[in-house]
């Protein structure tokens, strides 16, 4: 019954997102049995620097296309800009970023099959025959990975970065050193909130004998770097892809007990 009905029974977890996309991960956690524990490596602010989304809102109608990097990128765009234009095309990397498009009542023109710039890149829509010469922005946070904007200007686009919100590190480590004595299991959502946890955890050591659930073959290469050994690889970053991950562990620590 545990293994099937409530999976992660009495195993306490450490949700690493930032505040405001752990509710879901927590919600789902504790359904399972488990035991959030919520700590944010990762803070969102305004950006330090405006110009670019300034630039946007005043001229977001030269625009052919509109790509936005994650659900925090959606929801800052709509908090500052009234509206799209009718005649701009949308695309978005991950499930939940297209649910945060949906959820201010537009639909996803290109959607990758996958969860990252990658796989936004392989679409037939976004190949040179289909963009040389096309104006397009990114919606995103301050910072971050050039591939997606590097591959498009390489494409013969007119890329523009919109830089909506930035992520920051915690100012102090706060009750993390306390709640990682408590903790079976560590979740993180990206490289940079991994690298976070890392520099404010106390004991390094004792940081890396967790098991540790990062999404993608890019988190468990930092993790292996920083000492991790314990490391599962979700499939992406969502909600759901971690829940398996979390499922695969205890199950093996039900084995052991």
């Amino acid at each position: 019954m545990r293994l099937t009905e409530r999976p992660l029974q009495d195993i306490k977890v450490l949700v690493t997102r930032p505040q405001q996309r752990a509710a879901g991960l927590c919600q789902l956690i504790e359904q399972a049995g488990g035991i959030a524990l919520q700590f944010s490596a990762i803070e969102i602010s305004e950006p330090a620097d405006t110009h670019s989304r300034d630039y946007v809102r005043d001229h977001i109608e030269k625009f052919n296309l509109a790509i936005f990097i994650s659900p925090t990128a959606v929801e800052k765009t709509f908090d500052y800009l009234a509206r799209l234009p009718a005649g701009i095309r949308l695309s978005a990397i991950g499930s939940k970023t297209v649910a945060a498009l949906g959820s201010q009542g537009l639909s996803i023109d290109i959607e990758p099959d996958g969860h990252d710039s990658e796989a936004l890149l392989e679409q037939a829509e976004l190949q040179t025959e289909h963009i040389d010469g096309k104006k397009i922005v990114i919606f995103r946070g301050e910072g971050g990975r050039e591939l997606l904007g590097d591959t498009l200007k390489s494409r013969g686009a007119d890329v523009f970065y919109a830089d909506m919100y930035q992520r920051s590190a915690p100012p102090t480590a706060g009750q993390l050193n306390a709640q990682l004595q408590q903790t079976d299991i560590i979740t993180v959502s990206s490289n940079e909130g991994l690298k976070n946890l890392y520099d404010l955890a106390r004991d390094k050591q004792d940081l890396g004998a967790h098991y540790l659930v990062v999404p993608g073959e890019r988190g468990y290469t930092l993790a292996s770097a920083l000492g991790f050994s314990r490391i599962t690889v979700a499939q992406n970053a969502t909600d759901e892809a971690c829940m398996n991950a979390l499922k695969y562990i205890a199950s093996k620590l039900s084995k052991k007990s």
